[in-house]
């Protein structure tokens, strides 16, 4: 009997073992950053800044020959206990059906396919919690209550098509006229976020054109007059990455960013009079470009980068949000790297204390 139950439970380990276990995956990245105008106020001050660190579960699980169950939850962590960032805060979500060889069928909440059509090489401080181009760009958004399908890079020679919905699961009486969408956001696909993304590694060139239609975006130049709202927008990013080492120049990558953004419908006035602002006219054009450089037998890298935004609106003068600087990594190992930035982001529709200047030092560990 002792035998029997000891083959018993050899067996179902066994069962066990044969099922792929999920993946806990993180990141930690924690700056000392020293602010001159902080807020683009007459103050300055010392952060120390957790810089959207992470911890998740992911895995895939083989359901047949040919399909795998997919899945990945994401939370914030908090690493300097304080700031921007909130302890198991909702990330990236989602369950879905893989088909190998042909793409990714999602459910959940993630990025749009408009945020992840820029990489770190068109986003030197991507996740800084200071000057990430979020301060800068509208359409870095988090979808919820979507369903995407992501086609496998592999089909069509490094060529990717994606798409997702955003159901906005509101009642037929809402009416978003007031925040840039005709009508009631109560049906399928209220919101849209689509790509189509290339690469080569070979000729070490990628590139992606994405847009947003009908999702929320912050236009940073008239967040105080609208007030924090986040209006329903059509945005159109295109970019582009060469990295110049198939052609001899070890290490040299150059990016680009180009982007337009502007309400889905040219609807009303937010507010109430006297106090009223419109919204009617209102649009974003930004471009970016940066540059990297890892110094030849070395683990130093070296990084810069100019983004800007011009936000126009009806009746008003246009507002130009910059954000320029400097960095350097200094590379360990795959997981864990030590870096320093300098940069100022400066706006001029304010004439005093317009130019915010941080110099930071950090680490980075992945997990």
């Amino acid at each position: 009997m002792k035998k029997l139950l000891l083959a018993a439970t050899v067996a179902t380990l066994a069962m066990n073992a044969a099922q792929a276990a999920p993946t806990l995956y993180g990141k930690l990245n924690v700056t000392l950053d020293q602010i001159d105008k902080n807020g683009f106020k007459d103050e300055s001050v010392t952060k120390v800044n957790s810089n959207a660190s992470r911890i998740g579960v992911k895995g895939e699980e083989k359901l047949t020959d040919n399909l795998s169950a997919v899945y990945l939850v994401e939370w914030g962590v908090s690493a300097d206990g304080a700031g921007s960032d909130t302890d198991w805060g909702m990330r990236n979500r989602f369950v879905g059906i893989k088909s190998d060889g042909i793409g990714t069928l999602k459910v959940g909440q993630y990025d749009s396919y408009l945020k992840t059509a820029a990489g770190n090489n068109q986003d030197i401080y991507n996740d800084h919690t200071e000057l990430d181009m979020t301060k800068v760009l509208a359409g870095e958004e988090r979808l919820s209550n979507v369903i995407g399908f992501e086609t496998d890079k592999k089909l069509l020679g490094g060529l990717a098509f994606n798409i997702m919905f955003q159901q906005g699961e509101e009642s037929s009486t809402v009416k978003n006229d007031a925040k840039g969408q005709k009508g009631s956001r109560d049906s399928f696909g209220d919101g849209v976020s689509t790509s189509i993304t290339y690469e080569n590694k070979d000729f070490g060139l990628a590139a992606a054109v994405a847009g947003n239609f009908g999702v929320a975006a912050k236009y940073n130049a008239w967040d105080k007059e609208l007030g924090g709202l986040k209006v329903y927008s059509d945005s159109i990013r295109v970019t582009g990455s060469l990295d110049l080492t198939p052609a001899g120049a070890d290490g040299l990558v150059f990016g680009a960013l180009w982007q337009t953004s502007k309400p889905t419908d040219d609807t009303v006035v937010v507010g109430v009079a006297p106090a009223a602002v419109s919204f009617k006219g209102l649009q974003e054009d930004a471009y970016g470009v940066t540059a990297a450089y890892v110094i030849p037998s070395t683990p130093i890298k070296l990084k810069a980068e100019y983004i800007s935004a011009t936000t126009e609106r009806n009746g008003q003068k246009d507002r130009q949000n910059d954000l320029y600087g400097i960095g350097a990594d200094y590379n360990i190992n795959k997981q864990a790297r030590f870096y320093g930035v300098v940069a100022q982001q400066k706006i001029d529709w304010q004439k005093d204390n317009n130019k915010k200047t941080v110099f930071g030092l950090g680490m980075e560990y992945n997990f």
